[in-house]
């Protein structure tokens, strides 16, 4: 079951990433629509947005399992490994409540927007349930991934910051 929440985080990442390479192609297209042939686009902005709040949504499973979330270890990097490990399992468990919440209003936002028929306030007058639904969405695969994450740690796995394969180099500051 781990294998498959990592796949799936590593899926809308690549997806994420994808997305924001056809942010980058919109708005240069944009920028030559407008200024080479005075012609500006009514889709490229807010196609733009729409597809960046769900690439930022999606990738968030994915930023959690490569441990690339800031941390601040002046004090846990004290502690022992076990203790650092706890602390990490507390610190998730604050990331499934919170995502538990951004789920569940989300949801109820979403379900709202339907049953109003919520637009944007723009040309082409999108549903707002569309980008809405990033949101639960994204929040979904963290809550999945920060469970798969505690998994991990429970059975041995290191803290973040202590070598493991996808931790980033911690470079520490002195004053």
């Amino acid at each position: 079951m781990l294998n498959v929440i990592d796949r799936i985080s590593d899926k809308f990442a690549a997806v994420a990433s994808a997305t924001f390479f056809i942010i980058g192609l919109m708005i240069t297209y944009e920028v030559v629509a407008r200024y080479v042939f005075l012609a500006p686009t009514t889709w490229a902005e807010e196609g733009a947005i729409f597809l960046q709040l769900w690439a930022t949504y999606l990738a968030m499973g994915y930023v959690l399992k490569s441990h690339s979330l800031i941390r601040i270890t002046a004090l846990t990097g004290r502690f022992s490994i076990s203790v650092r490990r706890g602390l990490e399992v507390f610190g998730l468990v604050w990331v499934i409540v919170f995502s538990l919440v951004a789920v569940w209003f989300g949801l109820e936002t979403v379900i709202e927007s339907i049953e109003i028929g919520r637009a944007t306030e723009t040309m082409n007058q999108l549903p707002k349930a569309w980008t809405e639904s990033a949101i639960p969405v994204g929040f979904s695969v963290l809550i999945l991934q920060a469970l798969a994450e505690i998994w991990k740690l429970l059975r041995g796995a290191p803290p973040s910051g202590e070598g493991g394969p996808h931790d980033h180099e911690v470079r520490e500051f002195r004053p």
